[in-house]
């Protein structure tokens, strides 16, 4: 309380001391305390010394208990934070060795507090409840729990949940060891490309998961024939109450499978397109143009039309266009644009650049022209260089360019008096 009372004197900023905050069990203990020493003073007084002397010790001994137990469990928690913190001498050897990051060793050590915690308050009930002879009342539970507990026609002990939860953690930790050395040793020797890759790795992650669940299921004796039945007794309710999550994990298997879409393809659905940075069997993050993350839910990706800018073909293409007078030398336009189009560093010579005239009428000249550029990606700034230099080269040849006609009325000066 002493340190309470100081951290709140320091959070307040040195003004009006607080009250330390008093725990609520604490209140109902004092409390009990103090009935419990009346009552031993009334029976005293009334004779019954027998009585009070019985009080009198259990308050002694409760107390003894209850104070014992608080202090061993500030220790267990002291204790399991430390043994299991990232930067003691255990911590950095478990990480070393099991890989695991900071965050959850700190975790672990919660868990681990906790478990020390509801051990020694046991002992403490115990401790307490032991004079009076009824420890059997509160760990008959246990012997019924040895014996197992009957659901159908399997029986669940103690040892088969802890021989399934470990078969359960050794089969997901050899998934995750298969699923590593796939993606760092194996994949990258084939000539996938990258989203192959995450599609096989992807499946292999869930299907490991799978195996590992029933073979846990195996290890607590529920067979797959009653997997079996269970799931289609279920099948039911989960394609009415899951269907949009059940038709969004059918549509990622799908997308893993068929690919009509792969990471790092550039794809536009709706107003909005973006570069496609993971796929998993329930949503697909694509990365736009502000550099938000645009998340969409598979069955969009199956359902609705979706345009990939670089599925059958990486490259990009430019169209440029506009008009000319009629006496302009096309053939010297010609040269220029193509010269233009040589100089950029960007645009490809193979597709080659193209000019056509696209038609001649009111006095004018339309010309459409192509290029290509090595992504989809480049193709708009690559079209602004083109413009701009074209704007340049143009006007510093003597070519001009239409621009839109402009009407002026002009009024007669007799009919305006």
């Amino acid at each position: 309380r002493a340190a309470a009372a100081a951290q709140a004197e320091r959070d307040a900023g040195g003004g009006h001391t607080p009250r330390a905050p008093r725990s609520g069990w604490l209140v109902i203990a004092r409390l009990g305390g103090y009935l419990t020493i009346c009552a031993a003073l009334v029976a005293t007084l009334m004779g019954y010394l027998n009585f009070a002397m019985f009080t009198a010790q259990q308050m002694v001994w409760i107390t003894v208990v209850v104070l014992a137990t608080t202090l061993l469990m500030r220790f267990a928690d002291d204790f399991a934070l430390w043994l299991l913190a990232p930067d003691s001498t255990m911590g950095r050897m478990l990480r070393l060795s099991t890989g695991l990051p900071a965050a959850r060793m700190e975790q672990g050590g919660v868990l681990l507090s906790a478990a020390l915690r509801v051990g020694l308050v046991l002992l403490g009930i115990t401790a307490v409840v032991a004079p009076f002879g009824n420890v059997s009342v509160l760990y008959g539970w246990l012997e019924r729990l040895a014996a197992g507990i009957k659901i159908g026609d399997s029986l669940l002990t103690p040892a088969s949940i802890f021989s399934a939860v470990l078969v359960l953690v050794l089969g997901l930790a050899l998934m995750r060891v298969l699923q590593q050395w796939l993606v760092e040793t194996y994949l990258p020797k084939t000539d996938l490309d990258t989203g192959a890759r995450n599609s096989i790795s992807t499946v292999a992650h869930y299907l490991g998961i799978v195996l590992a669940g029933l073979w846990a299921l195996a290890a607590l004796g529920i067979g797959f024939e009653k997997v079996a039945l269970l799931a289609s007794a279920l099948s039911v309710g989960i394609g009415f109450g899951l269907q949009a999550i059940t038709q969004n994990f059918v549509s990622g298997l799908i997308l893993l499978a068929e690919r009509p879409v792969k990471i790092g393809d550039w794809i536009k659905i709706g107003d909005q397109e973006g570069d496609i940075r993971r796929i998993s069997v329930r949503s697909t993050e694509i990365q736009v143009g502000d550099r938000s993350t645009l998340i969409v839910p598979n069955s969009e990706l199956i359902t609705k039309t979706i345009r990939n800018m670089t599925m059958a073909n990486a490259l990009g293409r430019i169209q440029v266009q506009f008009s000319v007078p009629l006496g302009t030398d096309v053939g010297k336009l010609r040269t220029l644009l193509l010269a233009i189009y040589a100089a950029n560093e960007t645009i490809l010579d193979d597709p080659a650049p193209s000019f056509f005239i696209d038609s001649i009428s009111g006095g004018q000249v339309a010309v459409n022209s192509f290029a290509y550029v090595s992504s989809s990606r480049s193709v708009y700034g690559t079209r602004s260089e083109v413009l701009f230099e074209l704007l340049q080269q143009s006007a510093a040849n003597g070519i001009a360019l239409v621009t839109p006609t402009d009407i002026h009325l002009v009024r007669d000066p007799d009919e305006a008096r």
